[in-house]
């Protein structure tokens, strides 16, 4: 069972998420954080094996705590879940061996973009 942190400011985007998770299997979400902020220090206090982040949260958006977490860990699998399309930033989330899935997502997508990591 892989533990998860989720990362949305959006209390449904978290539950969809979650839904998401429960259906395909092997997941356990252990934490959920609101920002980018509580996201870095719930992962540092939880360790999950993956986290699912949104891009655009208030505080600290996604790319943004992607790199922090990165500068503590670089084995942690990361989902960015995102409605952005912006060329430039897929690439910056890419340099930092971070799959996406782009909103709205279905199951398949988000489990395709967990299992390129394997």
């Amino acid at each position: 069972m892989e533990k998860v942190l989720i990362v949305d400011d959006s209390k449904f985007s978290r539950t969809t998420i979650k839904k998401a998770l429960e259906s395909i299997g092997g997941y356990e979400v252990v934490g959920e954080a609101i920002d980018g902020v509580d996201g870095v220090e719930q992962y540092e206090t939880l360790q999950p094996d993956l986290i699912v982040a949104d891009m655009e949260m208030p505080n600290l958006n996604g790319l943004e705590m992607i790199k922090r977490i990165r500068i503590l860990s670089n084995d942690v699998k990361i989902v960015m879940v995102t409605s952005v399309a912006n060329q430039h930033l897929l690439q910056d989330i890419k340099k930092l061996k971070t799959s996406i899935v782009k909103k709205p997502f279905k199951e398949g997508d988000l489990l395709q973009a967990i299992k390129s990591f394997r």
